[in-house]
Formats: C-alpha cells, structure tokens, sequence
C-alpha cells in the first residue's frame, strides 16, 4: 500500500465518522423539507425512463464530484495542519 492510499484511506474512514455525526444531528429536519425531498423523488420516480435515468445520472455525477471534492480539500487542510504544527516546533 502506497503512502497516497493510505492516506486516501484513513481520510476516507475519517470522513465518513463526520457524515455519521452530521447525519444524526440532522434527524430532525423540518416537516416541509421533507415533504420537498419526498415530493422531488416522486416526481423523478415517474419521469419516463430516459429523462429518469438522465436525472439520476447527473444526481450521481454530483454526488461523486462533491465526495472528492470534500476529501480533496479535507487531506489538503490536514496536511496544511501538519506543515503548521512543524513550522510551531521550529519557533
């Protein structure tokens, strides 16, 4: 294992410990927002199959770009850590 994977690892277990706080924090989402969220996947569970499946494409490609996007900058904010605690022990 390259020292990029582990990396790549251990932020990954990392954040998915902070979506598991987040998520719990959120289980109480207003009444209306759900109804939004409800309403949203009804409207997309009957579009026909091509405009459905073109939807659920774009909904995935977002989210997929969101989670490198967010590990991305979180192993970039970790390591600015690092160099930041190395340049404190310098002083």
């Amino acid at each position: 294992m390259t020292e990029q994977e582990l990396l790549d690892m251990f932020t990954q277990e990392r954040v998915n410990m902070l979506i598991e706080v987040f998520n719990q924090k959120q289980l109480d989402h207003p009444k209306k927002e759900c109804e939004k969220i409800l309403h949203a996947e009804i409207f997309i569970e009957n579009l026909p199959k091509k405009e459905k499946e073109l939807v659920q494409n774009y909904i995935d490609f977002l989210i997929r770009q969101f989670a490198l996007e967010e590990t991305f900058l979180y192993q970039h904010g970790f390591m600015d850590g690092v160099k930041m605690l190395k340049h404190i022990g310098k002083l």
